[in-house]
């Protein structure tokens, strides 16, 4: 009953001296409260004075100033078209006003008005030109970074990008690649026979950039690494091609002693060995063949692993043993090359896989002790052809019988 006497009857007063001993003493509180007067009594119409001294137009303001966003210049940042206008465009950048972007700030391109490129809504990257409060922006100068970065990513992956020659310069082409300059040197150009510099004028080519450097502006391709990359990619698409049995035509490029080179065209090159230039015997492959000289070759093997062909200059007509029946009937005379030389005969050649003996019973009418003295090899010599076995390549020829028949 007294506390409840204490708090009724007591004065504003007495409740801030005690206010002031608990600050003072420290003693446990569970907020602070602030000095309590006479004017302080009808708190609820303090509140709604300091409620009308705080305006909604201060607060968008502080807060407008607090979130507002600065940017360094040479930031690429993102912001949005609010507005177009024929010479130019108004974006959103998180500023406190909006910002304008004439005509030649957005394009390299000519165009009339800026319709042509945005619409309102767009997001659009812009270079920070300028900062504060007269910010200067350029979505130009971004797609050259963008440009540029694109560029040098093309070279990191080797790939090849088109590009129109706009004129000829010293040591070289000036190139346009999507409205950026790039210098191709005229030992990259990879001239072919009929070409000259100013023959690529105007033209669109495939280049390889061989060097990009955003912060200096420059770039430099080459057009002879995509001529060569060409070569090989028709190179190896004839390698596939190449069919064995078939016969292609080709160039001599090479004669070694072990065999011969031919270049079938588009850098491919195969190897005739000796034992594939003729039927007959073993020739030197010098005097078969000549650099320079066309020729009908058979692939005879092509291994795609190591890119080594193998060619065949005798196989290309068939075996003259085929024919032989043909162009050497039995009792036709013939003349042959004393090949090499036997106890029991001779054997002569009559063209190149064609050979006949001749027994040295059959060399001539009078008894022969030693052939050595009555023939030589490479001696010329006529022989009547006496009997042929196709199936083992055998025939029999006799130069008496010639004699017989009053033939010498």
């Amino acid at each position: 009953m007294e506390e409840k006497n204490f708090y009724r009857d007591a004065k504003v007063e007495d409740i801030n001296s005690i206010l002031k001993e608990a600050s003072s003493e420290k003693l446990p509180q569970s907020e602070k409260v602030e000095e309590v007067g006479e004017e302080n009594v009808e708190p609820s119409q303090s509140m709604e004075n300091d409620k009308e001294s705080r305006k909604p137009t201060d607060l968008k303001e502080s807060n407008n100033n607090f979130f507002m966003k600065t940017y360094k210049k040479g930031d690429i940042i993102t912001v949005t078209v609010v507005k177009v206008e024929p010479n130019g465009v108004y974006v959103s950048a998180g500023t406190k006003e909006d910002i304008f972007i004439p005509l030649r700030g957005l394009t390299n391109h000519a165009v009339s008005s800026a319709s042509e490129i945005v619409k309102i809504g767009d997001k659009i990257d812009v270079m920070v030109l300028k900062n504060g409060p007269n910010m200067v922006l350029s979505k130009k100068m971004a797609d050259n970074v963008k440009k540029y970065e694109l560029l040098k990513e093309k070279m990191q992956k080797e790939e090849p990008v088109k590009a129109k020659v706009e004129k000829v310069i010293k040591g070289g082409l000036l190139l346009d690649i999507d409205r950026v300059s790039a210098f191709l040197p005229q030992s990259q150009v990879g001239l072919r026979k009929g070409e000259t510099l100013d023959s690529f004028v105007g033209k669109e080519i495939d280049v390889h950039l061989l060097e990009v450097e955003p912060k200096v502006k420059r770039v430099i391709v080459s057009r002879l690494k995509v001529i060569q990359e060409e070569k090989e990619r028709v190179r190896k698409q004839m390698l596939v091609n190449l069919k064995k049995g078939e016969i292609y035509e080709g160039v001599v490029k090479a004669v070694l002693d072990f065999g011969v080179f031919v270049d079938l065209g588009n850098g491919v090159e195969g190897l005739i060995r000796a034992s594939e230039l003729t039927w007959g015997r073993r020739k030197d492959p010098h005097e078969v063949l000549k650099v320079g000289e066309k020729i009908k070759v058979r692939v005879l093997s092509v291994n795609l692993d190591t890119e080594k062909i193998s060619l065949s200059l005798r196989q290309v007509k068939p075996h003259p043993w085929e024919e032989v029946e043909v162009k050497y009937p039995i009792g036709s005379t013939v003349t042959g090359t004393v090949l090499r030389i036997h106890p029991f005969g001779v054997v002569l050649e009559l063209e190149d896989g064609v050979t006949g003996l001749v027994h040295i019973s059959q060399l001539d009418t009078k008894h022969i002790d030693k052939i050595e003295n009555f023939v030589h090899v490479g001696d010329k010599i006529q022989a009547k052809v006496m009997s042929i076995d196709k199936e083992n390549r055998k025939m029999k020829l006799s130069r008496r019988a010639l004699l017989q028949d009053g033939i010498s």
